[in-house]
């Protein structure tokens, strides 16, 4: 997908600042195969902008622009309006969809006016200007924009068809962490403050190692070493079932099969899944994290952490449970 960044910034273009959104958004896009063949740094002029988005959608050399900066409502913000005056066609659910997201982060997300539409043959979105926001918003929106450059090109293929499978089964978040920084406490608030709100809570417990349920002398355990493959125990109030393979089912698959009764499937491991990922992290414990430094992992959406950290995404107390289960319940839930 061929991209081009646009950052609208006063005192950026005239060097009295730094640019820090721009180099972030192109390592984040380079991540997930975005291929960043222009970048452009201009004043928050409307007629400026317009130009420019002019030119780049009518080059046909890109797939997908990027504005980032002046969507907000100071007098110099018009990235919004002066997209809507080159856009063919508008697509808002793009820019719903930021402003429902990022809502779960603070409540100033409803100021923004960023639009995303269609010019031509290419896609221009607009983001934020902070580093952290930009990411942020991006990243809400990320999973629809290659499908959408997609059909926009002309691609034939049935939306319902493309879609994959495991993307219609029940949302599903994985907690991740090194031992030790009271992941599993932080998950049990988690489950309880939802269980307050109404939602049904499905949850699976990653164990790397061999674990007993049913234990010698229970029925159960007798009718298991006697060959059953399956074997279930039911009850007036609850059933548990006991079901031998050779490897582990993969993650969609236990959450096609056994979760179809829940809102939201919560996890505790599967660092290696492709699951969206809340990081726990105790800076006693250590000063770097699973899903970042050497491993950017790209299904990082939140950590939760004692420190104050600077990354592209959203940073919550590890003390606060309740703002972590809102953000579940904003982004995945409602």
């Amino acid at each position: 997908m061929k991209t081009a960044v646009l950052i609208l910034s006063d005192k950026g273009s005239k060097g009295e600042r730094v640019d820090k959104s721009g180099p972030i958004l192109a390592e984040w896009l380079s991540a997930r195969g975005a291929e960043i063949t222009r970048t452009a740094m201009i004043p928050d002029e409307a007629k400026q902008i317009e130009t420019l988005l002019k030119e780049w959608a009518d080059s046909g050399d890109f797939d997908l622009i990027i504005t980032c900066g002046g969507t907000g409502v100071s007098p110099r913000d018009v990235t919004p309006d002066a997209t809507m005056r080159v856009l063919d066609r508008e697509i808002p659910g793009l820019g719903e969809e930021m402003r429902r997201a990022s809502f779960a982060i603070t409540p100033h997300a409803l100021l923004s006016r960023a639009v995303a539409g269609i010019r031509k043959n290419t896609m221009i979105v607009n983001l934020p200007g902070s580093p952290k926001g930009a990411i942020e918003n991006l990243s809400f929106i990320w999973s629809a924009i290659p499908h959408g450059v997609a059909k926009m090109k002309g691609d034939p293929e049935d939306c319902a068809v493309s879609a994959s499978p495991r993307h219609k089964t029940t949302p599903a978040v994985s907690f991740v962490a090194k031992s030790g920084t009271g992941k599993t406490t932080l998950l049990e608030k988690v489950i309880a403050d939802l269980k307050e709100r109404g939602w049904r809570i499905g949850v699976i417990k990653h164990d790397a190692h061999r674990f007993d349920i049913d234990h010698p002398g229970k029925d159960s355990h007798r009718l298991t070493a006697a060959g059953a493959d399956t074997m279930l125990i039911t009850s007036r109030e609850k059933l548990a079932i006991i079901k031998k393979h050779q490897e582990s089912p993969d993650i969609w698959e236990l959450i096609s099969t056994y979760f179809s009764d829940v809102d939201i499937v919560l996890t505790e491991g599967f660092k290696m899944s492709d699951l969206p990922k809340i990081e726990v992290h105790r800076k006693e414990r250590s000063n770097t994290l699973l899903c970042r430094g050497e491993n950017h992992d790209p299904t990082l959406i939140a950590v939760a952490s004692d420190a104050a950290l600077e990354l592209d995404v959203p940073v919550f107390d590890l003390n606060n449970e309740k703002d972590v289960a809102y953000f579940l319940e904003r982004r995945f839930l409602q």
